[in-house]
């Protein structure tokens, strides 16, 4: 199922023209993998169970509602929450914002997981239905070179008018293996962690995305190092000391690339003054924005290693 505009779906009410529409997407739902995308400046939908999907948002934000946080998506990441994740979005902008999303069938992980760990002599020997669970982190991930450039290249074919299942069925079981390669890449960063135990790296890599999802979610706002620390349920002396292995940056300075990655992107835009621009991105004050741009101040001297990667451009 593609979608380029996205559905007429609750809270709106039903009416005879949507409702065979409705009827038809429900029926579909989670059994075929699916694309929405559209441009609005505002949408909501209530908190139901999704299959696995990827999201992406530019030109504004899209906030996702889980059961006890809240996170934005915008230009300079995506998201990644599992099947069987009950939530709630909306998007309310005062810009025109595109939404684009991919929800894969259910079972379809499971089913690359489990011919990636059989292998092909073995898959070849053994029943075709052979799963096993898959399960990814559920934090937003800064913008790299597996994930990104595949839902570039599924949004960019779709504006240009590919409209084929056949086609988004094969791209969909790419993308399990793209966030697999993107998965085992964050596994890899927790290893930087001293630990005794693998579990306990697990859990700590737990609690520190928790607080880089509400930096990358909220860098915009006023954000003390108590507020993170408490997020991540750490003392601040344990939470700066682990966030700096994992990222390579301690969280102000993070925060801080945040917050400048955001006004460079307002910047190239060139609908907003500076002034707007530095509040809209929580430096607060131009002489504050125009020191990070710069480069002089000492908090953004190490600035968190963000791979490059664009966003596509909005729907025409």
């Amino acid at each position: 199922m593609i979608l380029t505009e996205l559905p007429d779906l609750p809270p709106r009410p039903e009416t005879p023209e949507n409702a065979a529409f409705r009827r038809d997407y429900v029926a579909r739902w989670a059994k075929e993998n699916t694309l929405l995308c559209g441009v609005t400046r505002f949408a909501e939908y209530p908190r139901v169970m999704h299959p696995l999907s990827v999201k992406m948002a530019w030109g504004g934000r899209e906030v996702y509602r889980l059961d006890r946080r809240e996170i934005h998506v915008r230009e300079g990441s995506y998201l990644v929450l599992n099947d069987g994740d009950e939530y709630g979005s909306s998007l309310n902008s005062e810009r025109q914002t595109t939404s684009f999303s991919i929800f894969l069938r259910r079972g379809l992980a499971d089913e690359v997981v489990a011919a990636r760990r059989l292998g092909l002599e073995k898959c070849m020997e053994r029943s075709a239905d052979a799963t096993t669970a898959a399960s990814f982190s559920p934090h937003l991930r800064g913008h790299d070179s597996h994930v990104t450039p595949r839902m570039r290249f599924i949004f960019e074919s779709v504006m240009a008018g590919e409209r084929s299942q056949d086609w988004l069925d094969e791209q969909a079981v790419l993308l399990v293996g793209d966030l697999l390669c993107a998965e085992h890449a964050a596994f890899e960063s927790t290893l930087r962690l001293p630990a005794t135990k693998a579990s306990t790296r697990a859990e700590l890599g737990r609690r520190l995305r928790l607080a880089t999802d509400y930096i990358e979610s909220h860098y915009d706002r006023p954000l003390p190092l108590e507020t993170l620390a408490r997020v991540a349920c750490m003392s601040t002396f344990h939470f700066v000391r682990y966030f700096a292995l994992l990222h390579g940056a301690t969280p102000h300075a993070y925060l801080v690339g945040c917050r400048t990655a955001a006004a460079r992107r307002m910047l190239g835009e060139g609908v907003a003054s500076h002034a707007l621009i530095a509040e809209r991105s929580g430096f607060g004050s131009r002489s504050s924005l125009y020191r990070a741009l710069a480069g002089r101040s000492k908090a953004s001297a190490r600035l968190p290693r963000r791979r490059s990667g664009r966003p596509p451009p909005a729907l025409g």
